[in-house]
């Protein structure tokens, strides 16, 4: 059996695996990524079968361009400036 896991690479890395790994990694529009493997590689089926694995199990990770948008609150400071801005009222005893 083999265990493949992806690891995010800077960009312009370039796909840092083995030659197979590689190819799958490349039909499946990876650009930039390492490869860490452990487990009987020389098999290419299972070494295949765990990358293909490996690319199925990143589907669950949400990636910036699949976050929902954030309503950003005003910082209080900005939100009571009238208030703040405003000269203190003397209360008379």
């Amino acid at each position: 059996s083999v265990v493949c896991r992806l690891i995010p690479a800077p960009r312009g890395t370039s796909i840092v695996a083995a030659p197979v790994a590689k190819k799958v990694l490349t039909l499946a529009g990876v650009r930039d990524c390492y490869t860490s493997t452990s487990g009987t590689t020389r098999t290419l089926g299972n070494f295949v079968k765990a990358t293909f694995a490996a690319i199925g199990n990143t589907y669950s990770f949400l990636t910036p361009d699949l976050w929902r948008e954030t309503a950003l609150n005003v910082a209080p400071y900005q939100e009571f400036t009238d208030f703040l801005a405003a000269p203190a009222k003397k209360v008379q005893a």
